[in-house]
């Protein structure tokens, strides 16, 4: 009877401790002030195609599981890559770096990443392997 509660605690340890991980925080990646004004750049630049609540319309969300999943895989850089290069549709590589970053951080904090003290980089950025991955469902 002992050797089964053991066994019952152990198992309900590792549970809790594997779902500590898979709750962990993302990282903060970006300021504040740099989402305020990406927001700005979004609603003037991207809201068209990616809706202004980022869920989607002539473009993909940009916000949730269907954008950035886990098993997507997708990293910071492929997708901060993707859209200084690709965006906005029909004047790619348009915006000035800071709006590319401005707008970035407001897709991050949308997507449930903490605003830091450090300012999202446009170089740093482009080779990111920080994992993209959607906090909200």
């Amino acid at each position: 009877m002992n050797s089964l509660k053991i066994h019952v605690l152990l198992g309900a340890v590792l549970l809790a401790g594997s779902a500590t991980v898979a709750l962990a925080a993302p990282p903060a990646l970006y300021t504040a002030d740099q989402a305020k004004a990406g927001a700005d750049v979004f609603a003037q630049s991207c809201a068209m195609c990616h809706g202004a609540d980022l869920t989607g319309a002539a473009g993909p969300a940009l916000v949730g599981q269907a954008f950035a999943s886990a098993g997507n895989k997708y990293t910071i850089g492929s997708m901060f890559t993707e859209a200084a290069q690709q965006m906005p549709a029909g004047q790619p590589a348009s915006l000035t770096h800071e709006q590319y970053e401005d707008v970035f951080s407001y897709i991050l904090q949308q997507n449930g990443y903490p605003a830091g003290t450090t300012k999202l980089d446009y170089t740093a950025s482009l080779s990111s392997k920080v994992p993209l991955v959607s906090q909200k469902p």
